[in-house]
Order: C-alpha cells, then sequence, then structure tokens
C-alpha cells in the first residue's frame, strides 16, 4: 500500500509538472485565477472589478469596488467614474449645464472632468491631457482609470505577462506571498518576525513553509493549479526544460541591476543558478556545500567502551560492530544496533553516504577531466553496497531500514537503540537540546570528520542539489517585483551580517523561518541553529570537524544540469531499476553477482548510451 501512495504521489506530480507545463499558454491561462485569488486575501481592505477580456484589475489596500466591469477604448481601460471616485474617498458634485464632474476630499486634490473633453483640472489649475475623453453611458460617467488613480496619489502597477492591472496606496505596506521549503523545520507562524517586517521593512508577509518531504510535488501542484506564491522557491531549477522555466518566471536579468548581492548570487557557481539564454531566472538561496547528511556517532558510546574515533570505512565498521553488539548503553539488554538510517522504496536514501565515500564522486553522475562518469557503474559502488550488505546481514545496520520513516529515525536515536546515523550538523545538536550534558550518562552527539577507504581518499558532506532557486512568477507585476526583490535584499543583508540575531523577542518559530527564508554560507552561523546552544566543549568538536571537512574535496564536480536529461521517461524507468537493485543487494534479496550482471546489461543497453551521450552533451552548452 506504501509503495502504491509513493508511485500514485510521484506520478501526480509529474502529471502536474508536464500537463501543467507543457506550454506557456497554459500558465498565461492560469495567471489571471491566481492574481483573482490573492488579491482576495490579506488583512488591508481590498476592491474587486470584473474582468474585461484578455485583462484584469484589482485593487490592493484600496477600498474599490467597481459598479460595472471596465471596457477598453483603444488601449484605456475606462471605468465607471462614480464607483472609482467615491471608493477613493471622493465626494462628488455633477453640473448639468457644463457637463462636467467635481470630486473633492478633505486631505487631497480636487478633480474635474468634462464629458467629451479629453483633459482633466487638478486643483482647479493644473490641466492633464486624458488618454481618451470622458463619456456618459445609461446614466453612468466613465473616466480613464490611470489619470484618476495617478492624480489622486496612487500607484498603477502594469504586467504584460499576463496583462493585469493592480492600483494601490504607496503609503500602504506592500503584501505579498513566499513560499519556501522549511529545511530547518519550525512550521508554527512566525509571529514576531511578521510583526518586525511589518514594523520596520513595511511589508506583509503571507508565508508558506512546505515540509521536505514531497516539496517539489507540492509546488509542481500550486503551478499547475495556477496558484503560486509571489516569491517561490524551485527546490531543482533544472527540473523543468527552457520553454516551461520561462513560462512561469520573470526574467529578472535586468531588474537585478539595482540589487548587486543578489545578482551575485544568480551569477555565482550555485548548484541552484538557473540562466537561460544568458539571462537570469532565479536567485540561489545561499547555502553551505557542505550542509549535508554525514555520519553523526555517540561519543560517550565511544569513550564509554575505550574506542577511537574512526576515520576509514573499515574502522567504522568495527566501532558500529561494537555498538551492536557490546551493551554500550550498559542496560544489560540486547536492544542496539550500530547505525540507523532509511532505506526508500528507490534508493539508499539515508546512506548515500556511504557510496560518496566509496566511489569518491558527490553525486552519482559528475564531471572530471571533461568528461561525464557514471559512479553506479564503478567498483567503488560494489564496494559501498558490499559494505551495507555486510553491516545489514551481522545486525549492524538497523534491520528496520528498508521500513521505518525519518520519525521512527529520530526516535530511535533518542531512546538509545542506535549509536550512529546521517544527520546534518543541525539535527545532530538538535537531539541534545533537551539533555543535561553536564550528565556523565547524557548522550553527546558528535560528527565524523571526513571518512575515507583504504585505496580512496577522505571525503566530507556534500550538497549536490544546493538549496533551491527563488523565482517570482510572471503573474508578478513589475513594481511589485521591485518591492520584493528589496525585501529579500534586505533579509539576505541582514543574514549575512548578523543583525536578524539582535533583534529582539524571536523565539524558535522566527528562527526557523529566518533560516529556512535567506538560508545561510556558514552551516556553524546559522542564525537559530542549535549548535549555536551546545556547551562550549561539545560546539568546539562541531567547529574542529568542519575545519577538518573543510580540507577534504572531491575531484569530480557536480553537474546541475543533470535533471534536464534524466527526466526522461526511459531514463526514469532505468533507474528506478538500478536504485531498487541496490536495496535489493542490502537487504539480501540479490546478491553482488546479481549487481554485476545488471550493470553490465545495463551499459550495453542503447537507452544508457543514449543517456550518457545526452548528459555529456551537456559540457558543450
Amino acid at each position: 500500500m506504501r509503495r502504491k501512495k509513493q508511485r500514485r504521489r510521484a506520478a501526480l506530480a509529474v502529471t502536474a509538472a508536464t500537463t501543467l507545463i507543457s506550454s506557456a499558454a497554459a500558465w498565461a491561462e492560469a495567471a489571471p485565477a491566481a492574481a483573482e485569488a490573492y488579491t482576495g486575501s490579506g488583512p488591508a481592505a481590498q476592491g474587486t472589478a470584473d474582468k474585461i477580456p484578455g485583462f484584469h484589475l484589482t485593487f490592493e489596500g484600496v477600498m474599490v469596488n467597481l459598479s460595472n466591469p471596465p471596457v477598453l477604448v483603444g488601449d484605456t481601460m475606462m471605468v465607471p467614474a462614480r464607483a472609482l471616485l467615491e471608493g477613493l474617498g471622493y465626494r462628488l458634485e455633477w453640473d448639468d449645464a457644463e457637463a462636467a464632474l467635481t470630486a473633492s476630499r478633505p486631505a487631497g486634490p480636487t478633480l474635474k472632468y468634462w464629458v467629451g473633453r479629453q483633459e482633466a483640472v487638478r486643483e482647479g489649475s493644473t490641466v492633464y491631457t486624458l488618454p481618451e475623453a470622458p463619456y456618459l453611458d445609461e446614466g453612468l460617467l466613465w473616466i480613464p482609470l490611470r489619470p484618476a488613480v495617478e492624480m489622486s496619489g496612487l500607484e498603477v502597477l502594469w504586467n504584460a505577462a499576463d496583462r493585469s492591472v493592480t492600483v494601490r496606496d504607496p503609503d500602504t505596506r506592500i503584501a505579498f506571498s513566499v513560499g519556501t521549503r522549511a529545511d530547518s523545520g519550525g512550521y508554527g507562524t512566525p509571529e514576531r518576525l511578521l510583526d518586525y517586517m511589518k514594523r520596520e521593512m513595511r511589508t506583509d508577509i503571507r508565508f508558506t513553509l512546505i515540509p521536505p518531504d514531497h516539496y517539489r510535488e507540492k509546488v509542481n501542484l500550486m503551478i499547475a493549479a495556477g496558484d503560486p506564491t509571489d516569491l517561490m522557491l524551485i527546490a531543482r531549477p533544472y527540473d523543468y526544460d527552457d520553454e516551461l522555466f520561462r513560462s512561469i518566471a520573470s526574467d529578472l536579468t535586468d531588474l537585478l541591476e539595482d540589487f548587486p548581492r543578489l545578482r551575485a548570487l544568480a551569477e555565482s557557481e550555485s548548484h541552484s543558478v538557473r540562466t537561460i539564454d544568458g539571462r537570469l531566472y532565479g536567485i540561489p538561496r545561499p547555502f553551505d556545500s557542505q550542509n549535508a547528511a554525514f555520519p553523526v556517532i555517540r561519543q560517550d558510546w565511544l569513550d564509554r567502551l575505550g574506542l577511537a574515533t574512526p576515520r576509514t570505512m573499515d574502522q567504522l565498521y568495527e566501532v558500529l560492530w561494537k555498538f551492536a553488539k557490546t551493551d554500550p548503553d550498559g542496560d544489560g539488554k540486547d536492544n542496539t544496533v550500530g547505525l540507523t538510517g532509511r532505506l526508500t522504496v528507490n534508493g539508499l536514501g539515508s546512506f548515500t553516504w556511504v557510496e560518496q565515500v566509496y566511489t569518491g564522486s558527490p553525486a552519482r553522475f559528475a564531471v572530471k577531466n571533461g568528461e561525464v562518469l557514471d559512479a553506479a557503474a564503478e567498483a567503488g559502488e560494489r564496494r559501498a553496497l558490499g559494505w551495507l550488505a555486510r553491516a545489514y546481514e551481522n545486525g549492524v545496520l538497523d534491520p528496520e531500514a528498508p521500513i521505518v520513516k525519518d520519525e521512527h529515525v529520530t526516535e530511535r536515536l533518542l531512546q538509545n537503540r542506535a549509536g550512529a546515523a546521517a544527520l546534518t550538523l543541525d539535527q545532530a545538536a538538535a537531539l541534545m537540546a533537551d539533555s543535561d550534558l553536564t550528565d556523565k550518562w547524557a548522550p553527546i552527539w558528535v560528527p565524523l570528520p571526513s571518512l575515507g577507504t583504504e585505496t580512496t581518499e577522505p571525503v566530507a558532506p556534500w550538497n549536490a542539489e544546493g538549496s533551491g532557486t527563488y523565482i517570482i512568477p510572471r503573474t508578478v507585476p513589475h513594481d511589485k517585483a521591485m518591492k520584493i526583490l528589496e525585501w529579500l535584499d534586505q533579509g539576505l543583508a541582514m543574514q549575512q551580517s548578523g543583525e536578524w540575531e539582535r533583534v529582539p523577542g524571536m523565539e524558535e518559530a522566527d528562527r526557523s523561518a529566518v533560516a529556512n527564508l535567506f538560508g545561510s554560507t556558514d552551516l556553524l552561523q546559522s542564525f537559530g541553529s542549535p549548535v549555536q546552544q551546545l556547551p562550549d566543549a561539545v560546539r568546539q568538536r562541531y567547529e574542529e570537524t568542519v575545519a577538518d571537512w573543510r580540507q577534504a574535496s572531491y575531484e569530480r564536480k557536480t553537474l546541475p544540469e543533470v535533471d534536464r536529461v534524466l527526466r526522461n521517461k526511459e531514463y526514469i524507468q532505468m533507474n528506478e531499476e538500478l536504485e531498487k537493485l541496490k536495496v535489493h543487494v542490502i537487504i539480501g534479496k540479490a546478491t553482488l553477482e546479481d549487481w554485476d550482471r545488471h550493470i553490465e546489461e545495463m551499459k550495453k543497453s542503447d537507452t544508457y548510451r543514449r543517456m550518457m551521450a545526452e548528459l555529456q552533451a551537456l559540457l558543450s552548452e
């Protein structure tokens, strides 16, 4: 049943991304619905207006309700004068003799219009030439929208991508929505952060914090429904082809001229950079490339058993064997395993670091000396599977790894049932958040230094996917996009300078939201990181380990564009079969000899050869 549900979710996401996403036209049709849904929410008073064919008019922070739908005269949007001007707070007087309308209000300019005259007067003297003359129709006076709004001190924002017009009060807080992946947890509402942004940044933000599990599927469904957030994190930007990505995301190249910090991110070597024909379509969320899962281990168990910190896979195996067989917690029961984690239906899940150590590659497909190599087809992969299969057979590896969920892994660690697992630094530090670390029996979780084998150089954790890239959907008007970029730039600057840490009253949900929104380029200094709350001696171990990681490097380089090729249905099926076989080898349903035969057959297949040729071609683009 679980497998059926997982396949159904994956199929739904692929279908949504493919259908949606088959053309720019599909997005353009969805855009008005997204804008309309957005306009109807938020704390500020909102007005409404029916659409005219091909256009969409909304009022933001202004209480205007048009009595009749707008109409076009030439290229000018005409609206009922009474509904518009009274909604803006004017008192109206009609002069039959002049066929003129005068609009006045206590704290604003007086306006005057004449039927059939292509001009208007402001404050009795300033004459404005109108794009079209006001006219009467069925007892209503119709006037051009833009001049009336601008003479009243409001803004008119035009978005050519979806032919929408937004009228807003420039003195009202800019309101927009942000969707991001909650990598740091903390799904609660960050009330104090929101209050600070309203007060100091004059922004009214609506957060959508989505858990990492199925994040990509959720975002694809939001896009397919025409309901993206105004600033949205795309987890893997190369999931989408060029045509599709252009239909979703705004071209930010010219907009970023005013934001050097954001432009530097968009032009960086981040895994999440997304460019098309030299144009910039996303702003990568800052991240530390070594902020990835890697083995953490119970230091108190090492000390109790008189064991040294392992530096090779053989040494690690011996330590984990003793954790599983020699009662390291001293309770007199045979209830511990050396290494826990989660094997997924289609891959190694928590144990991908084993592949990285044995293959020396940060990802399955990476580049060395100008050639794309497949680590899964090399001898190192076989050795990695052999190590895991041996650990599983001998009870060193958690026997429930094929069926547990992530939350079950955490429970095992908190219940003293496992001595090691692959976690990020924040996740490891969080395990000790409620412990009295001065107690000699308290669990002490520390990250392992770089790991190697007798034939390979040590490697460190490596995030080959990046942290995602922020896009501004094409439905967002130009002026609003500029406000969003200004807010993002300010938030990133505060993260880099540590200013968020000095904002008073911030609680856990607020600190997590800051980390999720603005990322961090230093995994030890991320605002709100549990590592910062550790006792000095333990935190020093973390710092020493990170310093060790910084000395290790991968000879091969990642290839972010790989997803552009691997979304081919033939390749998806072939690679899913390969990942399933990995799991079968580990749990004893298949042998290493079965693996060898499968690899040889795969390498000879036309499908595999086409895939590798297409991956190689990426390097020449």
